[in-house]
């Protein structure tokens, strides 16, 4: 997995979201406790399935704060921080490292992390979190979906941030005077894999409050529409070009009417050499160069999709005109029945006349979840590199709400990671969902925005998240007696079908 957590552009989106995503304390951004678990959420589930893909278990929380962590860490030799005016490489964590106390200082002023506090802190979230007051937490926190990011800024701000300084420095055995390890920020954080035991322990205590919740009930939330499994048609781009290259000129929005709608509308197109019940991904390589540290080159592997559209049949039940949302998942058909593996691909918003059999066309590459315009070629990928001089200068002169907006635009999943990576020869088997919303009221915007509005926000500081149901939705819930298919069986607005993700040796077009 070493390619995946040293993928750059992944770093470089980390980063982008905590700044985007940063904490002012007096303005607060809208959310923004629940939009930090829900993004590190999404970071989990796709690398577990990436995990999955090589052979790998699931990541094992950090179980406490005594247990030696068994396994090292060596940063990249070319990855380096500024430490008091100079660049320096970041530490090497040893193996069997424990927490420990430490002193950090910070512009003179002296902080002491104890393991103990964090131990503390754990315990009076766990207290809150079943439903219990104390000194920390002395307002309760509800079991409603609106106090998720009541408890997700809590989670951030205080044992999140404590953890982490502790880990950055557990292989000092006094801190003062030395470089942290990558855990101390959000630029390197990635390559570490105790990041990823760190966030498991964290989402954990966020899954303990929202399994109080209870399973939802979508009957209040099923627009008068139906969507089948076989309505879930997917193309290839290249493919589309070869057969009808004019349909680019109206992002094939004719072709889909007139090949999968009309007369065809409820014909079954899963053996049509034009569909495919695949997704594609390869291996590429290229040049890397660190600029934001000494400028060393690398060559580097990493992945890339093949271009897909959707074609979405769905059928308007009723005399009137519906304003719908698609919400788009998938998720190792073997995490199926687990809320927190499923990964959102893409959510969008249309109108569909009274009665209509619709066909509805989507991009890959104008997902809601990756940054926009998406980055395809080395040039767009390192677009959204942050140098440090450009950024110190930056935070010298804006204010830290000026600086999200200006880095907004540059905020967003990277589009070559948009899928798993999948396995060779027959693939991994997934299942992939698409959940139909009352569109009405939602916030969900109609037209394609730049970043991603739904991992870094509003454009805007003050804009409110544009979803005005939780983040993850339909997953925010537990499943009903622990199974999604239960959860979801027999409602007319949701369709899932399976989809094998296979990782090619030959090569595929790009566009």
């Amino acid at each position: 997995m070493f390619w995946w957590r040293n993928d750059p552009v992944l770093n470089e989106f980390h980063e982008h979201w905590h700044t985007v995503m940063e904490k002012v304390d007096d303005d607060p951004r809208d959310r923004g406790g629940e939009n930090f678990i829900y993004t590190h959420r999404q970071f989990l589930a796709r690398y577990e399935a990436d995990r999955l893909c090589v052979g790998m278990e699931k990541v094992v929380a950090l179980p406490d704060y005594v247990t030696p962590i068994s396994d090292a860490f060596y940063p990249h030799p070319y990855l380096v921080q500024d430490w008091r005016g100079e660049k320096v490489h970041f530490t090497a964590r040893p193996a069997n490292q424990t927490f420990h106390d430490i002193v950090k200082i910070t512009d003179g002023e002296f902080k002491i992390y104890t393991v103990s506090g964090l131990e503390e802190g754990r315990k009076s979230l766990l207290e809150w979190v079943d439903g219990g007051t104390n000194d920390l937490h002395p307002i309760p926190l509800k079991f409603v979906d609106s106090d998720a990011p009541v408890l997700g800024h809590d989670l951030e701000v205080n044992l999140h941030n404590d953890g982490h300084e502790l880990l950055a420095n557990i292989m000092h055995p006094y801190t003062v005077g030395y470089p942290p390890s990558v855990l101390v920020g959000a630029r390197a954080g990635l390559r570490d894999p105790v990041f990823w035991r760190w966030h498991r322990h964290l989402d954990n205590i966020f899954l303990r409050w929202q399994n109080y919740l209870g399973p939802s009930d979508f009957h209040h939330d099923a627009p008068n529409v139906t969507i089948r499994t076989t309505d879930i048609i997917i193309s290839f781009t290249d493919v589309l070009l070869k057969i009808y290259p004019d349909g680019q000129n109206d992002e094939w929005n004719e072709f889909g009417k007139n090949t999968f709608g009309g007369s065809n509308f409820d014909v079954n197109f899963t053996n049509s050499p034009i569909v495919t019940n695949e997704f594609h991904t390869k291996m590429k390589y290229r040049k890397y160069v660190w600029r934001e540290d000494k400028s060393d080159e690398e060559n580097i592997s990493y992945l890339f999709p093949r271009d897909w559209h959707y074609f979405l049949r769905v059928t308007n039940d009723v005399d009137v005109i519906l304003i719908i949302t698609f919400r788009i998942f998938i998720v190792p058909e073997v995490f199926a029945d687990s809320q927190v593996h499923w990964i959102e691909l893409d959510k969008f918003k249309k109108i569909i006349q009274p009665f209509e059999k619709a066909v509805i066309v989507r991009e890959a590459d104008k997902s809601i979840i990756i940054r926009k315009p998406a980055q395809k070629n080395e040039s767009q990928f390192d677009e959204s590199q942050i140098f440090p001089e450009i950024k110190k200068e930056m935070q010298d002169k804006l204010t830290k709400q000026a600086l999200s907006e200006k880095l907004f635009c540059h905020c967003g999943w990277p589009y070559h990671m948009i899928l798993p990576r999948g396995t060779k020869g027959k693939g991994t088997k997934f299942k992939l969902m698409v959940f139909i919303s009352d569109g009405t009221n939602d916030m969900v915007p109609f037209h394609d925005q730049c970043g991603s509005t739904e991992l870094c926000g509003g454009e805007k500081w003050s804009d409110k998240i544009p979803d005005s149901r939780p983040l993850g939705y339909p997953f925010n819930r537990p499943f009903k007696n622990g199974s999604y298919e239960k959860t979801f069986k027999g409602l007319h607005n949701v369709a899932i079908r399976d989809i094998t993700i296979i990782w090619k040796d030959d090569d595929f077009s790009e566009f």
